[in-house]
């Protein structure tokens, strides 16, 4: 009588795992995964935050990053006066106030791994994973691909051009002046011009 329950408890159980795990697979119970699990010593590991490229569940566009509310000026970007279209303005009023050391470099490569990364790729050449990576419909077109950092034109453009286009954004490319201050945009400034001299090195 006993083997019999036991027998009947462990057939009920795997049906229920079953069952969970078909729903987990589907995302029926998906929001199960985006509670923190449980720990018995809190060391803030898992936090209840968004993190920088990660999909949004609350905001429509389900960005996380968002644009700053008009007419106001981010805690940790600043405010960039120009247009994407005044490039004669920018030449003439852009200078870059750093040299081009090992930890200015370092700050660089870190901005470009955390905001360039996904759409110039590591090594700048613009194959980076929304390229790679993302999987279209039939009949979906896919993501115009990004610039080549290491192109010809880039290497001519001065640094103030490039700050300027990180700064205002142009054409696809949304200004990052909202997101990184201005030491942090002249230091991505010159690790892409690191990535076009490492560029020539391995032709």
């Amino acid at each position: 009588m006993i083997r019999t329950i036991f027998k009947w408890f462990l057939m009920v159980l795997s049906s229920l795992l079953l069952i969970v795990a078909i729903l987990l697979h589907f995302g029926v119970i998906k929001f199960y995964r985006e509670f923190q699990p449980f720990e018995i010593i809190a060391d803030m590991d898992n936090q209840i935050k968004s993190l920088p490229q990660k999909e949004s569940n609350f905001f429509v566009d389900s960005a996380s990053f968002r644009n700053p509310v008009e007419n106001t000026i981010p805690k940790i970007g600043s405010k960039y006066h120009l247009i994407d279209l005044e490039y004669e303005e920018a030449e003439n009023e852009n200078k870059n106030p750093l040299e081009p050391t090992e930890k200015v470099l370092a700050r660089g490569k870190n901005r470009f791994e955390t905001f360039c990364v996904p759409c110039h790729n590591h090594d700048g050449k613009g194959n980076g994973v929304i390229i790679t990576k993302v999987k279209l419909k039939e009949g979906e077109e896919g993501f115009p691909a990004p610039a080549n950092l290491t192109r010809e034109f880039t290497r001519t453009i001065s640094d103030a051009r490039i700050f300027h286009i990180l700064s205002a954004g142009q054409n696809l490319m949304f200004p990052v002046n909202y997101k990184l201050n201005e030491t942090d945009r002249w230091a991505l400034v010159h690790y892409i011009r690191k990535l076009q001299k490492d560029s020539n090195i391995k032709k």
